[in-house]
């Protein structure tokens, strides 16, 4: 009973320990893109320009807004970058597999969640940011040929530059 005990308490905090958001998995790597340079994938404070054309450190600003919060800072991987980085992947036409698509149509699951609790100036910018990833994800729902699990799917081309002029939109808000 004493070793089931032991086992028990052992289990319990090698859980607890790995749902704890210390922050030491956030590292920061650069991630080198298509030009040669790098850019930071961690630390939003780092005075870094990111692809937007804003700076991190916007984002980085104290924030009052619980909306605002929840997608520009809250997680290891804020809802932002994410948003940014599904963007560059559908304009590089880099979805085409299920873990792909997957991460878009969570991503897409996300904000719309953040829409609920959003004002009314808030829920238009978020749907506009939001726009091309509902419209990747709907595509693929509703193509008859093409299930979510296949090997390779396909999705549509879509435009994401209202997109990431909503983004900065909803920064520049959240901000001032």
């Amino acid at each position: 009973m004493r070793g089931i005990t032991l086992t028990a308490a052992l289990g319990l905090s090698l859980v607890l320990a790995g749902c704890s958001d210390d922050g030491a998995d956030e590292a920061v790597t650069p991630a080198a893109t298509e030009e040669g340079t790098t850019e930071g994938t961690g630390d939003a404070g780092a005075e870094e320009t990111d692809t937007t054309g804003g700076t991190a450190d916007a984002a980085a600003a104290p924030m009052d807004d619980e909306v605002c919060v929840d997608f520009f800072q809250s997680g290891a991987v804020q809802l932002a970058d994410r948003a940014e980085t599904d963007r560059q992947m559908l304009d590089d036409a880099q979805v085409g597999d299920p873990a792909s698509y997957g991460e878009i149509s969570l991503l897409s699951q996300r904000i719309e969640d953040l829409v609920e609790d959003a004002s009314t100036d808030q829920a238009q910018l978020l749907e506009r940011i939001n726009a091309p990833f509902v419209e990747v994800r709907d595509a693929v729902l509703d193509d008859p040929d093409q299930t979510v699990s296949d090997a390779e799917i396909t999705v549509p081309e879509v435009d994401t530059t209202d997109s990431a002029a909503a983004q900065e939109e909803f920064l520049s808000s959240c901000t001032s």
